[in-house]
């Protein structure tokens, strides 16, 4: 856990990963299981800029219907504590690298918060175990790489046996396309 300074010390969240059904630590260039579908963290194919990766270790088929592709096989949650976002704010006062790996729960389209009761999860791979976190954007990439899944946001806590109690909503990440194993995984950092 990190030290803290100021009013932040008040608001730091404490994060238990299993309640999502995630890692408490991270290995890399090892075989993992997460939410049953086996992965591997390793150095990304776009290069040392971009850090690690995620790759399937496994094929994960999506039919070719339209239909299919919104609701795609589910991979595994985006994990972290969730902050209120004016809270989130004052930490990042302080800890500024911390944005990297924040999403934003309310931004989505139909969302009913105002934008000032927003909520913010801190995904950092390494404070929260937080898989998705090492996951690359295709915004940018030469060659030129297509996004192989999305983020979606759940309206309630996630399916059992996580995160009943803890969880009001939750984001998932879903397959948007065919990825065989082997395959990095792609995203496009946005809301639909």
């Amino acid at each position: 856990m990190c030290e803290f300074t100021g009013k932040c010390a008040n608001i730091i969240q404490s994060w238990n990963p299993a309640v999502l059904g995630l890692l408490d630590s991270l290995p890399y260039d090892e075989e993992v299981v997460v939410w049953g579908r086996r992965w591997i963290v390793k150095t990304s194919t776009l290069g040392e800029r971009h850090g690690y990766g995620v790759y399937a270790c496994e094929d994960i088929i999506v039919e070719d219907s339209a239909s299919c592709r919104r609701e795609g096989p589910t991979f595994f949650p985006y994990g972290g504590p969730i902050y209120k976002r004016r809270h989130w704010n004052r930490i990042l006062t302080q800890h500024p690298e911390w944005k990297t790996f924040a999403l934003e729960m309310d931004t989505f389209a139909g969302s009913t918060r105002r934008h000032s009761d927003g909520r913010v999860i801190d995904g950092d791979p390494i404070r929260s175990g937080n898989i998705v976190g090492f996951m690359n954007s295709m915004v940018g990439t030469q060659p030129k790489r297509r996004a192989n899944c999305e983020w979606v946001f759940v309206e309630g806590p996630p399916p059992a046996p996580y995160g009943q109690t803890y969880h009001e909503d939750h984001c998932l990440v879903i397959a948007t396309r065919t990825i065989r194993s082997g395959d990095e995984l792609f995203t496009h950092y946005e809301w639909n």
